[in-house]
Order: structure tokens, then sequence, then C-alpha cells
């Protein structure tokens, strides 16, 4: 599997049969360079506009939103229902985390999670082999959150996201804050991942970086 950061929580993964799926392309008012790349899939976690511009996306992919249970180009995603904030949804509404199994890998994206989980929703979302977590605070956890979501989880691979940088135009934290006290690793734009590549015990640590 290869994964590779476009910025902000948007993410193209590539299976070892060619299969794409982008996350949560954003728009030209974020601050990174849209995504205009090609997917099999796009997954929206929430209607905002730096998380669903799904027409920059080439190929005609399928759009995967909302909770529920789903199959696009041939690909399980199961979609639960959280919250982009700590009081249910009152201030920013809801978000939807996706699970789904690319290259004997299981895989979840976050989207905007404003909160930690439920004994429930950490149930739901069973063994994780990646996941890709916000960091940034402010709209969404921050870095202490996160480090609990982690530790709720315990997922063998995490990759931060939606944090400050300098090409991103909000004022979040950037990562720094969630890496104290971690050993990260700094692979670059993208890394290859096997199944083998992953701790048996223990969580790695990846900031990818933007192009």
């Amino acid at each position: 599997m290869k994964i590779s950061w476009l910025g902000h929580s948007c993410f193209r993964i590539e299976d070892s049969q060619g299969k794409v799926i982008v996350t949560d392309p954003f728009d030209e008012t974020v601050g990174y360079e849209v995504p205009h790349v090609k997917a099999d899939v796009v997954t929206v976690s929430h209607d905002h506009f730096d998380h669903n511009n799904v027409k920059a996306i080439k190929g005609d992919p399928v759009v995967v939103k909302g909770p529920g249970n789903q199959v696009a180009a041939g690909i399980e995603f199961a979609g639960t229902a959280t919250y982009h904030d700590e009081e249910g949804g009152k201030l920013r509404g809801p978000n939807t985390i996706f699970c789904f199994r690319m290259d004997d890998l299981n895989v979840c994206h976050l989207g905007d999670l404003g909160h930690t989980l439920s004994e429930k929703l950490v149930e739901f979302l069973g063994e994780v082999d990646v996941m890709m977590v916000p960091v940034g605070g402010v709209f969404t956890i921050d870095s202490k959150g996160a480090k609990k979501v982690i530790e709720q989880v315990k997922p063998r691979l995490v990759i931060p996201m939606h944090f400050k940088t300098k090409a991103l135009k909000f004022d979040i934290e950037g990562v720094d804050p969630f890496l104290e006290g971690l050993k990260a690793e700094h692979p670059g734009h993208e890394v290859v991942l096997f199944r083998e590549d992953l701790p048996s015990e223990g969580v790695r640590v990846m900031v990818l970086d933007y192009k």
C-alpha cells in the first residue's frame, strides 16, 4: 500500500492492484495545492469546504459519505457517526470515521473528530493497523486528545493530519506538540507499507511531508 499526503486531511491511498482512494479533498481556500488527482473512490468525512471538494478529483470516483456500510470499487467501507466537537455536534456538526481494508491492512481515517471515543466506538473500530488522526486542535481534537484516542484504539501505525504548516491558512497547532515524547519517523511525502512493516507491539508514528 502506498500512502501519499496531499495536505490537511487529504491522502491518496493506492493498493497493490492500482485501486486509489482519496480522503477529504479540500478547495483552494485552504492553502495547499488543490488535489487534482485521479481516484476510484473519494471519502468525505463531513460537508465542510476543507474536506468535501469532490469535484476536484478526476476519474469519476464513487463518493462515500455518511455512516453505514458501503462497497465502492470492490472495497468495503464502514462509516461510524461521530461529532466535529465535544458538544454532540452543536458547534460544528457531524463527522464520519471511515474504516476500510486494503492490501490486508485495516485503515481508519478519523476525519475531523472533535472528541475522544466511547467504549462502543472503540469496539466498533476494532483492530486498526493504520490510523490517520487530527492533532491540530481548535476544530478537532488537539495533541492531548489525539494521544488519548491512540491509547483507546491502539493502532499499529499512526499518521498525524490536520495540523498547521507553512501552506495552511488556518490558525491551528502544528504537529510538534503531538510529537512530544514520541519517537516519530519522517519518510517524506509518501510511504509504502506492508503488513510485516508494522510492529507486533506498540505503535509507530510517521509524519508525512507536504510535497
